[in-house]
């Protein structure tokens, strides 16, 4: 838009505008108004997990309402927190610990699933992931009692980790259950459990013929297929720094693969002057001390993806990038140094499904697609125009020449053309008459169109 305050200081540009105009008129004649952007994906939301969860769908079966949709979808995830919170003391979890007995406890099969994964992922580690860190993790103010005024001494360290170690905890199938081998042993799920509920919906929506879909809890992600407008799913991976959570850095298209991302910058408070995280490690007892800031990892499974990811936060960027590569897994690994200037690593697997734009606000905005290809051919436009006034001769051919084309007929494209050609040939008339009144300096036109 041109200020109104100095429109009347540049005598040419309203007629610059108007060949602009008229141009514009012309390239777009025969042609009926039509939508050019996609539908928005159906989107469903809700709280789970002590946080929240967004399911986006392309389209829905038919026969299917999104309220009946939105009901399913968080009756499953019920069962879930059912089954594995920590924060309900019915859960089948919150009652396995608070049994202090080294009997087979009866659970769901679905714990078990979850707690097999986990006890994988902990001898792949040697410990570094560890689902028995329950009281570590209470002892520094990371659980429901919140943060401790003093920080624990060696001593109260020392008497927690007797309590930790996943080789503490068996598991079985038939019938399916857990044991303690001591009786204190308590077991938290929570670095894995918002993984394994985006499988269970991901495994829903298929099951119900959904197979464009994004599931997303607490920042763990699924990809199938494509968004409305046939693009793929674009996801972006946020700053590492409290300061500016939520902004990405990278975007990628994970198409059929399961998301996790782990940091140091969420949940953290510090004490004289030092900063302790709630990543845990369980070889130490003490939060990790590291330069990396923040692990996304990617897997056909989202509870493997979201049990990794934490484990390569307690690894550290070296050994955690070599885990990602014996597990074929993409990983980029974001650390951060004391001026607080933070490094990408990424390996091969992970760069390949980079998005051509590394902006997640434009990989969820398409609509700038549409904006960037209306500036260059607006630009093609000008061209145009300086050249018509350049030449002071107007372009050949009516309908700026596309009336020189045939059909196999020998029928002028113009022909089947809804413009009454009387309107063509105001149009024709408006252009030569702006161009008469001697707008001759396309330097500053082009000057004003850019400050504009």
């Amino acid at each position: 838009m041109i200020p109104n305050d100095q429109s009347h200081k540049r005598p040419g540009v309203r007629s610059w505008l108007t060949v602009v105009w008229t141009l514009v008129v012309i390239a777009g004649c025969g042609r009926g108004p039509s939508e050019t952007f996609s539908p928005e994906p159906i989107t469903l939301t809700g709280e789970t997990m002590g946080t929240t969860y967004v399911v986006k769908l392309s389209a829905l079966p038919q026969k299917t309402s999104t309220g009946e949709l939105q009901t399913e979808i968080d009756r499953r995830l019920e069962t879930v927190n059912a089954q594995m919170s920590t924060w309900r003391d019915d859960s089948e979890l919150s009652r396995f610990n608070a049994a202090q007995s080294t009997d087979w406890f009866e659970v769901s099969p679905e714990v078990v699933t979850v707690v097999a994964e986990a006890q994988r992922v902990s001898e792949l580690t040697h410990g570094a992931f560890d689902v028995t860190v329950a009281p570590l993790v209470r002892l520094w103010g990371f659980d429901a009692d919140g943060r401790p005024e003093q920080i624990p001494t060696p001593a109260q360290i020392d008497f927690a980790r007797k309590r930790v170690g996943f080789r503490q905890l068996e598991f079985r199938s038939e019938p399916p259950a857990l044991r303690k081998r001591i009786p204190e042993l308590t077991v938290n799920l929570s670095a894995i459990a918002k993984g394994y509920g985006v499988d269970v919906l991901s495994e829903y929506l298929e099951d119900a013929g959904i197979d464009d879909y994004m599931v997303e809890i607490g920042g763990e992600v699924r990809t199938n297929g494509q968004k409305p407008d046939g693009q793929a799913w674009r996801i972006g991976i946020e700053q590492p720094t409290a300061a500016a959570v939520g902004q990405p850095i990278r975007a990628i298209e994970p198409g059929r693969l399961s998301m996790a991302t782990s940091g140091d910058y969420r949940n953290f408070y510090s004490r004289a002057g030092k900063t302790y995280s709630h990543t845990i490690d369980p070889a130490t007892g003490r939060p990790v001390q590291s330069t990396l800031a923040s692990a996304t990892i990617l897997s056909t499974s989202c509870m493997r993806a979201d049990a990794l990811a934490t484990a390569i936060m307690v690894l550290g960027p070296d050994e955690g990038m070599a885990l990602a590569e014996r597990e074929k897994s993409p990983a980029m690994l974001l650390t951060r140094n004391a001026e607080g200037d933070v490094a990408v690593t990424s390996n091969a697997a992970f760069d390949r499904l980079l998005a051509d734009s590394q902006s997640a606000e434009t990989a969820e905005q398409p609509i700038t697609v549409y904006l960037t290809s209306l500036v260059v051919f607006a630009v093609a436009l000008v061209g145009m125009a300086i050249g018509v006034i350049v030449s002071n001769r107007r372009i050949k051919g009516s309908c700026g020449g596309l009336n020189n084309f045939k059909d196999e007929q020998g029928n002028s494209i113009c022909d089947a053309c809804t413009t009454p050609p009387e309107e063509c040939e105001q149009v024709r008339a408006a252009a030569a008459g702006a161009a008469s009144q001697g707008i001759g300096n396309h330097q500053g036109g082009t000057e004003e169109m850019e400050n504009s």
